[in-house]
């Protein structure tokens, strides 16, 4: 009997109105989120501990520490998936109050508290956040965090976080029967200089990753898979990987928005470890009956980049744009038999990516 790996549904990316969908409900995604968040702040305090609603939780979604006469930190999960605005506001003075009142009355002290929200906010409503922030932790003596939408992604995406965020974002189950295709197929690029010339290279370059041996071997063998789908025709085939490269042009585009939030410079550092981190995220999603491995997502976004619809800086587009014109010209020059193309040379001896 064959036994495979079937993805129960999402598409792997670290989006969290996933947990609704999930579920079928905005309420249902509620107590997934809770979860998640006791389950990430497990991972650095393995004593972490819930108080369940009988009939109120006192205010804790995760705490560590002593109810009994000692001291606690609390985590707040607050899915507001929606958005946040002055009722959100709202909510949290009184989430954070009624944590307060519980440890009053319960004779433990409030040492810290973390807000953990699956959106980011604004820059009013951050500025909201800053202000009641710093006035409640001087009139308080507590020490107040704040786990938005970035912050908690940057977490899973921790290599120690790989089990939580499979387990919400990769819903994995196997079952007997699947369908198998056999192992994938990956060849070795015996060419280094290969593909020197081309913009993906380029683009690395500019980003000062200057080890592109992987790269190129990576985006040799998308190349393959890709020409042999194409030339199967098979449409099964076709949408999927269609769909696979949907999904990863997709995490270039959220990681890369979020690496320009994070700095003014030209260079983006992280953008290219986050990116390749969320496409061996993805893999799990990928049909089987495609016989590809995480090289090949790897490739597809390096292919994104060849055909310039991605780059690892900020100014990617101007690169690419610059190094078509360099093309069309060696190009024109190549034709009137005055110069060498530009493109990367397929005179590879045997090995080829067709």
């Amino acid at each position: 009997m064959v036994v495979g790996e079937v993805a129960l549904q999402g598409p792997g990316l670290i989006e969290f109105a996933f947990l609704w969908q999930r579920t079928g409900s905005k309420a249902g995604g509620r107590p997934l989120f809770e979860d998640l968040v006791q389950d990430l702040v497990g991972l650095e305090h393995p004593d972490v501990a819930t108080v369940e609603a009988n009939p109120g939780d006192w205010g804790i979604d995760a705490f560590i520490g002593e109810l009994v006469a000692g001291s606690v930190a609390v985590w707040q999960a607050k899915y507001f998936i929606d958005g946040f605005g002055t009722a959100q506001q709202r909510d949290v003075r009184n989430s954070y109050q009624a944590a307060q009142k519980a440890a009053r009355e319960n004779g433990y002290r409030l040492q810290a508290w973390t807000l953990c929200l699956p959106v980011s906010m604004d820059g009013p409503n951050f500025k909201w956040w800053s202000t009641w922030k710093k006035k409640t932790e001087k009139e308080d003596d507590v020490i107040i965090d704040l786990w938005h939408e970035v912050a908690l992604r940057r977490r899973l995406l921790r290599g120690e976080a790989r089990d939580v965020r499979e387990f919400y974002f990769n819903p994995v189950f196997r079952v007997a029967g699947a369908e198998e295709a056999g192992e994938p197929l990956v060849q070795e690029l015996l060419d280094p200089d290969r593909y020197d010339g081309a913009l993906f290279v380029r683009q690395m370059e500019e980003a000062d990753l200057p080890d592109c041996r992987a790269a190129r071997e990576e985006f040799f063998n998308a190349e393959i898979l890709t020409q042999e789908i194409l030339d199967k025709g098979d449409n099964r085939e076709t949408q999927a990987l269609q769909l696979w490269s949907m999904a990863l042009r997709s995490t270039w585009s959220h990681r890369f928005n979020d690496a320009c939030q994070g700095t003014t410079t030209r260079r983006l550092p992280g953008l290219f470890g986050a990116v390749m981190s969320g496409v061996h995220t993805y893999h799990v999603n990928v049909p089987r009956f495609l016989r590809a491995a995480p090289i090949h997502g790897y490739g597809l976004v390096h292919q994104e980049v060849e055909s310039g619809n991605a780059g690892w800086v900020r100014d990617w587009e101007a690169i690419a744009e610059t190094h078509r014109f360099a093309r069309r010209s060696d190009n024109d020059a190549d034709a009137d038999g005055t110069g060498l193309t530009g493109a990367p040379s397929d005179n590879t001896g045997e090995q080829t990516a067709e």
